[in-house]
């Protein structure tokens, strides 16, 4: 379209008028769309990575694995696990190591001290985790 074509004054003060509108109502419904993406973010659980763990319950697997390999089979203690992973409390590892357990990832053997087997499996045991 050339400037030719737009004769009349009124008619390119409507355009102007209208483009003014259309990107005050885009910059509003841009402002909606971050505002829903933030709501959703806050109410949305961390996602389990391909291994079907979360970042933290496959550090804390990554290091149960570590330490039993090097002290004979032995598990770490709660407060070993807390300070390896960077938790403030043993209640954290404690709500990580049921995770694990309900994804089949560990098993609690009962009556023992330190009682946590690792469950090797395709979903636990392989480098795509």
């Amino acid at each position: 379209m050339t400037t030719g074509t737009l004769t009349k004054p009124e008619d390119t003060a409507a355009m102007a008028q209208t483009i003014r509108q259309l990107r005050a109502r885009n910059i509003v419904l841009e402002a909606e769309v971050e505002r829903l993406k933030a709501a959703l973010a806050v109410k949305e659980p961390k996602r389990p990575t391909r291994a079907g763990l979360t970042p933290k319950q496959r550090l804390l697997l990554d290091f149960i694995v570590r330490y039993q390999s090097e002290h004979r089979g032995v598990s770490p203690s709660f407060d070993e696990m807390a300070h390896a992973i960077g938790l403030a409390s043993k209640s954290g590892v404690h709500r990580l190591i049921e995770g694990l357990v309900e994804r089949g990832a560990l098993e609690r053997l009962p009556n023992q001290a330190r009682a946590l087997q690792v469950v090797t499996g395709p979903s636990h045991g392989d480098a795509n985790g």
